[in-house]
C-alpha cells in the first residue's frame, strides 16, 4: 500500500470515526434539546356564581383559582422564567347560575379581558350556552369545574370544552343503586327537578337506572328555578304513597321549596334522597330542622391524589372564606391543567393549550401536584413528560374532555348543617 493510500485510508477511518462520535453525542444530548427559556402571558378569567342557585359556592371556587394563581406564577420564578411568562387572572365574572349572564360575562373575557382560558360555569345549563356561543366559536379553551350535564360529553366543542368533575352518567347510576338501597327493591318514589340542562338530564338518567334495577316511579314532576311559589309542584310531588322522594336541585331554589314540601305535612326529609349541591352547611342550617336526615349522593374529592393536601392548605392559607367544600378542588384543578398545558407547549395560544391539555392531565409522566408546580414546569422545559394529579381527581382527560375516574359518596344530613358520608363508590374510565 502506498503512503497516499494509507494517509486517505486514515482520514476516511478519521471522518467515519468522527462521524460516529458525533452521532453518539447528539444521542446522548436528546434530553438536553429543552427549551433553556419560555415566554408566553397566560391570560386566565372565571365566570363562577356569585349569586344565583349556585352561589353558596361561586366566591370559594373564584379564592381557588387565585390560589391557582400565585403558586403557577411562583412555580415559574422557581423555574428561572420569572422574568419571560406569567399568568393572570383577567377578570372574576358573576355567570348568576344562568345563561344569558354567563353568555355576557364570558363574551367581556374574551373580547375586551383577551382571556385565553375561561373557567366556568359552574351550572350546565349556563356552560353549554357560554360554550355554544362563546368560547367555541372564539376557539377558547373553557374548563368547567363542576357541569355535570351528559350532553357534554359529545358536545360538538371542536376540542374547546373540557371539564374537572364527572358527568352524571355516572350519577344516575349512584343515586339509581342508593334508592334501591333506602327504599327496597321494587319500591316506589317520586321525582322531582328543576327545569335545566341538570335536572332534567339527572332526572332521566335516575329513572332509566332505576327501572333496571327493578324500581317504579310515580310521580315526575319538574319546576321552573325562577317561579316564586312551589306549593304546587310540592303537592304533586307528595301526591300518592311513594316509599320515598328523589329531587335533583340546587341550594338558592331548594331553600325556597323547602317550606313548601313542609305545608303539605306528607313530606319527610329522612325519606329522600338529593344530589350533590344541597351538601353545603350553610344551606342545610338555613333550612334548619325539616332537612334533618336528608339523604343524597354526591362526586367526592375522595378520589383526589392531592385532597387532603389541598384541603389542609386551603385552611392554613385561605382566611374569610364560606365553609370548604371540596369543590374548591375542581377549579384549583381547572386552572393548573390549563397553566401545564400553556408551559408544554411554551404558549398561552388556546389552540396548543387544548392540544395539550390531555399530555399533562394523565400517564405517562412524573407525577406532580398543585405543590409541585415548580417541578412539573422544570420537567416539562427539559422535554419530559408530566401527569398531574389534582386535588379533586387525578384528572387524566379522556378524549371528550372528561375526567378518567371519579368517585360518588352516600351523604346524609345530621342537623346544624352537617353531614357524614355512608358509602363510597369508585368509577374508573
Amino acid at each position: 500500500m502506498t503512503k497516499r493510500r494509507k494517509i486517505s485510508l486514515a482520514a476516511v477511518l478519521l471522518a467515519v470515526g468522527l462521524a460516529a462520535l458525533s452521532v453518539g453525542l447528539s444521542a446522548r444530548a436528546a434530553p438536553a434539546a429543552s427549551r433553556v427559556s419560555c415566554s408566553f402571558t397566560l391570560r386566565i378569567g372565571d365566570v363562577l356564581p356569585f349569586t344565583g342557585d349556585l352561589g353558596a359556592y361561586g366566591s370559594n371556587l373564584d379564592r381557588a383559582v387565585k390560589l391557582a394563581v400565585d403558586l403557577q406564577n411562583t412555580a415559574l420564578a422557581s423555574a428561572g422564567l420569572g422574568g419571560t411568562a406569567s399568568v393572570q387572572l383577567v377578570a372574576s365574572e358573576d355567570g348568576q347560575t344562568q345563561a344569558s349572564a354567563s353568555v355576557e360575562a364570558a363574551t367581556k373575557l374574551v373580547k375586551s379581558d383577551k382571556a385565553n382560558v375561561i373557567i366556568g360555569e359552574m351550572a350546565s345549563s349556563a356552560t353549554i350556552p357560554m360554550a355554544q356561543s362563546v368560547t367555541i366559536p372564539n376557539k377558547i379553551v373553557q374548563i368547567s369545574p363542576t357541569s355535570s350535564a351528559p350532553q357534554i360529553s359529545t358536545l360538538k366543542d371542536n376540542g374547546y370544552l373540557w371539564r374537572t368533575y364527572p358527568s352524571d352518567a355516572l350519577q344516575g347510576k349512584v343515586l339509581a343503586q342508593a334508592a334501591v338501597d333506602a327504599f327496597g327493591k321494587g319500591a316506589t318514589v317520586n321525582v322531582g327537578a328543576r327545569n335545566d340542562a341538570f335536572g332534567t338530564a339527572l332526572l332521566k338518567l335516575f329513572k332509566s337506572e332505576y327501572a333496571k334495577r327493578g324500581g317504579k316511579v310515580g310521580k315526575s314532576v319538574l319546576w321552573n328555578p325562577t317561579q316564586a311559589n312551589f306549593d304546587t309542584e310540592a303537592q304533586r310531588l307528595v301526591d300518592g304513597a311513594p316509599a320515598g322522594w328523589v329531587i335533583i336541585d340546587f341550594p338558592d331554589t331548594f331553600e325556597k321549596f323547602a317550606p313548601s314540601l313542609v305545608r303539605s305535612g306528607k313530606w319527610s326529609a329522612a325519606k329522600t334522597l338529593m344530589t350533590e349541591a344541597l351538601r353545603n352547611k350553610d344551606v342545610l342550617s338555613r333550612i334548619g330542622d325539616p332537612v334533618n336526615g336528608l339523604r343524597g349522593t354526591a362526586a367526592s374529592a375522595a378520589g383526589g391524589p392531592a385532597g387532603a393536601a389541598f384541603a389542609t392548605y386551603w385552611k392554613r392559607h385561605v382566611k374569610g372564606a364560606k365553609a370548604y367544600t371540596s369543590f374548591e378542588g375542581t377549579a384549583l384543578d381547572a386552572a393548573n391543567v390549563a397553566f401545564l398545558a400553556a408551559v408544554k407547549g411554551c404558549s398561552s395560544s388556546p389552540q396548543k393549550i387544548k392540544a395539550n391539555l390531555r399530555a399533562v392531565s394523565g400517564p405517562p409522566g412524573t407525577k406532580v401536584t398543585f405543590l409541585t408546580l415548580g417541578k412539573a414546569v422544570k420537567l416539562l422545559l427539559a422535554g419530559k413528560d408530566v401527569d398531574y394529579e389534582g386535588a379533586f381527581s387525578p384528572v387524566d382527560f379522556d378524549a371528550n374532555g372528561d375526567i378518567g375516574s371519579g368517585v360518588f359518596e352516600i351523604w346524609r344530613n345530621t342537623g346544624a348543617g352537617n353531614t357524614t358520608t355512608l358509602k363510597t363508590i369508585t368509577f374508573k374510565g
